[in-house]
């Protein structure tokens, strides 16, 4: 569009400067309009290609001012109604305020009497679950969470990897997401006002396949986490599937941020085919990057608890520098037996217990990763995966009666190496290859 307005205004200033009415013309009310539109859509241009890749809450301002600036000058610049581009301008506008004032007030509906709990994760991760559930809802899907305890005019979107109740697991980078972590650990387990705008997305149904192959990398794992909940949650004792679960991640403690998933991966490995491998990238330096065994305790307490209380998902309070090696919750020395157990008291305690222990160090001892691999069941290997070999084994050994789908979510070079790949096994006879991806935007 930008190419073609360019090409617009170069021909019309040459034709004008060929009859010297360049500058008359240009004076005009309406060339003026044009002028102010061409560099509204330049800005959008520019945000769009430049701006978004290093501070995107600014491109997001940037492209909706100017947007809206393009289009009303656009208006004046052609203001009679008998032509096209005047009613192609008016239809345009109104097609975006529609959409705006629809979302607008879905926020409002889905916020009469919702809530949404923040619980602080390991190393910047924060969960966040809903009190009410919203129509259509399901893992793997997004929704625009609205939060204005943190930002009062913004939504941004997160995964849903758990359907009841609605969970979204955010990774604190910049801007929001690492408000909400800040506040999240300042306010562990608070209660804020919330509503959604959604869900959306789609994607292929697992359930038409025989064999899924799942790959994330770090936070990614909120799509294929989802994706694997959306099969196991809709499997009969007759659906049989084989499932390749991949999840890399940076540090031990990451793992802990899905554990009731892993646990639920683990569970269905004797009826179903689940095959789970968990990669970390950095070797720990110290026990603060292995999770801790008072967060484990949280997520029992929880799975103790009724699924319908939004009041106790996991908690896991941590400092908010996590080099420091400050020590996590301890371990108790004895546990009560599982009917004696007061979940919402044990994570008050947990708190209490981490706070009177905020400034002391840890004693720096060596890691045993082994405590690691118990505490998880699963395989853990040190380093990045080889994702291409891992795909092509999957694909591989698969009959070719049958269905494959690769799905993935993470950062660009491991979704280039995931398109390559799963296109070099799309044989016509091999089986069936299907795949699906959810790249990293903002």
């Amino acid at each position: 569009m930008f190419a073609q307005m360019v090409l617009h205004g170069a021909l019309y200033t040459a034709f004008f400067n060929s009859q010297g009415r360049l500058l008359t013309k240009y004076a005009e009310p309406g060339e003026i309009a044009a002028i102010i539109a061409g560099f509204a859509f330049l800005s959008v241009v520019f945000a769009a290609v430049i701006l978004r890749r290093f501070w995107y809450e600014l491109f997001y301002v940037t492209h909706i001012t100017c947007w809206i600036v393009g289009i009303v000058a656009t208006g004046f610049h052609q203001p009679e109604f008998t032509k096209p581009a005047y009613i192609i301008t008016l239809l345009a506008a109104s097609m975006w305020v529609t959409d705006r004032i629809i979302r607008m007030s879905r926020v409002l509906y889905n916020s009469v009497n919702n809530e949404a709990t923040l619980y602080p994760l390991p190393n910047g991760g924060t969960k966040v679950v809903l009190k009410k559930v919203p129509a259509r809802a399901e893992p793997g899907k997004h929704c625009f969470i609205w939060l204005p305890a943190i930002r009062k005019l913004e939504t941004h979107p997160f995964t849903i990897h758990r359907g009841s109740p609605v969970e979204f697991t955010v990774k604190a980078q910049n801007g929001f997401t690492r408000d909400l972590h800040n506040y999240a650990v300042a306010n562990p387990g608070a209660s804020v006002k919330a509503s959604v705008d959604g869900p959306y997305g789609t994607f292929p149904d697992p359930m038409e396949f025989d064999k899924i192959v799942l790959i994330a990398g770090g936070g990614g794992a909120t799509f294929t986490f989802g994706l694997a909940v959306n099969v196991l949650e809709r499997m009969t004792e007759e659906t049989h599937k084989n499932i390749v679960f991949i999840w890399a991640v940076q540090k031990h403690e990451n793992l802990s941020w899905f554990k009731e998933q892993l646990d639920l991966l683990r569970t269905h490995a004797h009826s179903t085919k689940v095959n789970v491998t968990l990669y970390v990238t950095r070797s720990p330096s110290s026990t603060s990057d292995l999770p801790s065994d008072g967060h484990n305790l949280l997520l029992q307490s929880r799975s103790s608890s009724s699924d319908n209380e939004v009041a106790s998902p996991p908690l896991s309070p941590i400092d908010t520098d996590t080099e420091k090696n400050e020590p996590r919750i301890p371990a108790p020395t004895h546990r009560r037996p599982l009917g004696d157990r007061d979940p919402e008291k044990e994570m008050h305690e947990a708190i209490e217990t981490h706070v009177e222990h905020h400034s002391s160090r840890s004693s720096g001892k060596e890691i045993d990763t082994s405590a690691s691999v118990h505490r998880f069941e699963h395989p853990i290997k040190e380093g990045r995966p080889d994702a291409a070999s891992l795909i092509r084994d999957a694909v591989n050994s698969t009959p070719s009666n049958q269905r494959v789908l690769v799905a993935a979510c993470g950062p660009h070079g491991l979704m280039r190496v995931v398109r390559d790949t799963t296109a070099r096994l799309i044989q016509g006879d091999g089986p069936g290859v299907e795949l699906h991806c959810e790249q990293f935007g903002w």
